[in-house]
């Protein structure tokens, strides 16, 4: 008997993980938008609660409160498998092991981080607006720094490595790609100066071609 209590609590019903996961993407949304709207400072949990249709108890449970909610907010704009706009560019991505041309390989890495620069550019803002008041928000910013070089390094490394211009290890590049890749710069030129996504794209794939690589 016991056992067979047991084997119940450990059980996940289909149907409540499915209802979890719509409840902390609604959750997310509303989030994403009060960001936007009021910042981070001016966003509390109350709120995002209410405009999700949940008690702020379950956004504590699930997400931790409101630092939850931003790296949340942030995770989803990078990854969310359920953004069909992604399914494209893990094709694109998927690509760059076919491809041995250097070019075409760093014209696909680029097409791929100008794609998560559109999406999570404005999250990124908000973080920004925060890191000078919130320990939380800047300490947020950096660990996203370190694992974009992280990746960038991995990228470098694994599609470039052996065609970058003499002098220039894998660790330089990376760096050199991810400050003309970061959302600073993408907010700079695409918002403040009104360039097109494509136009920065554009420029970005002449920069590091003519930066990077062996010719």
């Amino acid at each position: 008997m016991v056992g067979d209590v047991k084997g119940e609590r450990r059980y996940r019903s289909p149907l409540r993980v499915e209802q979890a996961a719509e409840t902390r993407r609604r959750i997310l949304v509303a989030a994403r938008e009060l960001f936007l709207r009021s910042g981070y400072t001016g966003t509390t949990v109350a709120a995002v609660a209410a405009a999700a249709g949940v008690s702020p108890d379950t956004i504590y449970g699930s997400l931790g409160g409101k630092k939850g909610l931003l790296e949340g907010v942030l995770s989803a704009a990078i990854s969310d498998p359920g953004d069909p706009g992604q399914d494209e560019q893990r094709r694109r991505h998927g690509e760059l092991d076919l491809l041995t041309d250097p070019e075409q390989r760093l014209r696909r890495m680029v097409e791929h981080s100008c794609a998560t620069l559109a999406r999570t550019s404005p999250v990124q803002a908000i973080m920004r607006g925060a890191a000078d008041s919130d320990g939380f928000t800047s300490e947020l910013k950096a660990t996203m720094l370190e694992r974009r070089l992280d990746n960038q390094a991995r990228s470098v490394r694994t599609y470039l490595g052996a065609v970058l211009r003499p002098g220039l290890t894998p660790g330089d590049a990376a760096q050199r790609y991810s400050a003309l890749a970061s959302p600073e710069l993408y907010h700079l030129l695409t918002v403040d100066m009104g360039w097109s996504p494509e136009r920065y794209r554009s420029w970005l794939i002449d920069v590091l071609t003519a930066d990077l690589l062996s010719r």
